[in-house]
């Protein structure tokens, strides 16, 4: 036989109230008396009573689910900072009790509709990502993990403090004699990649050194592309001393570019990664990289979406950062002072 489904009304009955502030009581809304308030409440409990979440929605506005955006989110499940990143973002929402969308992604192709969920995360905001630049412009509350470039739409911002950990290895490699540093990263369609530059052009200015740079694609993964990249910055400035490289798929193709190079990294030049991630720590020698935290990044991004979403905080005015950690390895060692050559 079917069970016949417990309504709203038969919990209204059973607490002698009406149903509107059966309603009311269930939801935390209303005025009464907590007395009353309680009775709805174990009413509801004794004959097992489910909300209706489609009804619930329609009443309240909400769905009670959050949407992450990513340039190539289906791509991105291989690297391990999204999948953290990811995960964090489902610690936060099942904290509070609401569902994870993950939305589709084609940075050239604009969406038809505004996707059914309360707000949106955008991880790593691009500036040719029009689904970005669509959500950014919705209406839906939006946080951005990490910074959006220039001419995007205000959002709240969260972020990892990744001119303070550059500052760290920059100034630990100064303590290593290096005079000749390079920066490879993201060109201006990527924020995260013109903040780092900006920090680098300005630390090597304050230390009156010669710095070069060099720009990738975000998101790039090609190794072959990486290591001839690499190889014409070294053919170009030969005496190169130190590589700070954005991440990991820069770092392996320069390691190639390097040795083909006959440099001995961890010797004659230093190297180290803005993103670290487990494979960094098994290179030959392993690779001085900044740990961002990413699990971390992700359950604050949708802790603070919800607070905006349920009206529960104001928009920060300035992008909240959040500490990262610099893991010294033997590319760039920490401690210890070595003579390079």
């Amino acid at each position: 036989m079917r069970r016949q489904t417990v309504t709203l009304k038969d919990v209204a009955r059973a607490a002698n109230v009406s149903p509107s502030t059966a309603s009311q009581a269930l939801s935390g809304t209303g005025r009464m008396t907590e007395a009353t308030r309680r009775a709805v409440v174990e009413a509801a409990q004794e004959l097992n009573y489910r909300p209706n979440a489609v009804a619930q929605g329609l009443r309240t506005g909400s769905v009670r689910s959050i949407g992450l955006h990513h340039l190539h989110a289906g791509d991105r499940f291989a690297s391990d900072y999204f999948r953290e990143f990811v995960t964090g973002v489902l610690d936060g929402t099942q904290r509070a009790d609401y569902d994870l969308t993950l939305l589709s992604s084609n940075p050239q192709v604009p969406r038809n509709r505004v996707p059914r969920v309360d707000g949106v995360i955008i991880a790593d905001p691009i500036a040719d990502d029009l689904r970005a630049r669509q959500l950014l412009e919705s209406g839906l509350p939006v946080v951005a993990g990490e910074h959006p470039p220039d001419g995007m739409p205000d959002c709240p911002v969260i972020a990892a403090d990744h001119a303070g950990a550059l500052r760290q290895i920059l100034d630990r490699a100064a303590a290593h004699g290096v005079r000749r540093p390079a920066f490879v990263g993201p060109d201006a369609n990527s924020g995260w990649g013109v903040l780092l530059r900006a920090e680098f052009e300005r630390w090597c200015a304050d230390q009156g050194l010669p710095g070069t740079t060099g720009e990738s694609r975000f998101g790039d993964l090609s190794v072959a592309e990486h290591r001839r990249a690499i190889g014409e910055l070294l053919a170009r400035e030969p005496a190169t001393d130190l590589l700070v490289l954005s991440s990991e798929p820069i770092v392996q193709g320069a390691l190639t570019a390097l040795e083909a190079a006959g440099r001995r990294v961890g010797g004659d030049v230093l190297l180290a990664c803005c993103g670290d991630s487990p494979t960094l720590a098994m290179t030959a020698p392993p690779t001085t990289a900044v740990d961002l935290h990413p699990r971390a990044l992700g359950m604050a991004c949708a802790e603070l979406l919800i607070r905006l979403v349920e009206h529960d905080a104001e928009p920060p005015d300035a992008p909240v950062l959040l500490p990262a950690e610099v893991h010294w390895r033997a590319s760039l060692p920490g401690a210890a002072r070595v003579p390079l050559g």
